[in-house]
């Protein structure tokens, strides 16, 4: 084999990372912005990170790793966002959504400015959900589930990990997210 152009100047990448735990988490919202389903629907999208704790800038030091190996393809981690339609069924929702974001940031009131939501914080539940990974396995993500105010995260429960054969998807679709969907990946990152 011939030595590798760049491959001394690289930095090593050899995995390591912890994953994060389910959990109950404090988090600054790093971005947000209007993206749309595969449907077509407008969605809000919350780009969080971790703002307290152990796992302080969880997703701002993945991303920074990511850009480091792709360059201008990264992507902040999709499991460090937070969606919320407002059509339907969906309106209480993302205006509970709001009213949290009201109610963990002194002062603040939502002016229809997503831009400004930037900075802010808010609590957010993180559950553990399975998949196949394209290598066969099965393997576990961590995802942002629910938003609650400081005090609401305080009295809420971690959510139950979500397996593959859908047991435990009541916890899930009774935080009232059953009506989001992803957006396409051309609509990220912030």
């Amino acid at each position: 084999m011939n030595k590798i152009p760049g491959y001394d100047e690289a930095q090593a990448f050899e995995g390591g990372s912890s994953a994060l735990p389910a959990g109950k988490y404090i988090c600054e919202i790093k971005g947000a912005k209007v993206t749309r389903t595969t449907n077509g629907k407008e969605q809000l999208t919350l780009q969080l990170d971790i703002a307290e704790g152990d796992y302080k800038g969880y997703y701002s030091d993945r991303y920074a790793q990511n850009l480091e190996r792709n360059g201008n393809k990264a992507k902040w981690a999709n499991n460090g966002l937070f969606r919320q339609g407002w059509e339907g069924k969906s309106l209480p929702f993302f205006k509970g959504m709001i009213t949290c974001i009201e109610k963990c940031n002194d002062g603040y009131k939502w002016d229809w400015d997503e831009k400004k939501l930037k900075g802010k914080r808010i609590g957010v539940l993180f559950g553990r959900e399975q998949f196949i990974a394209s290598d066969g396995q099965k393997k576990w993500a961590t995802k942002a589930v629910a938003v609650r105010s400081f005090e609401g995260l305080e009295k809420s429960e971690i959510p139950k990990d979500k397996l593959l054969d859908g047991s435990a998807a009541d916890i899930w679709n009774s935080a009232g997210f059953d009506d989001m969907e992803e957006a396409s990946e051309d609509d990220l990152p912030f």
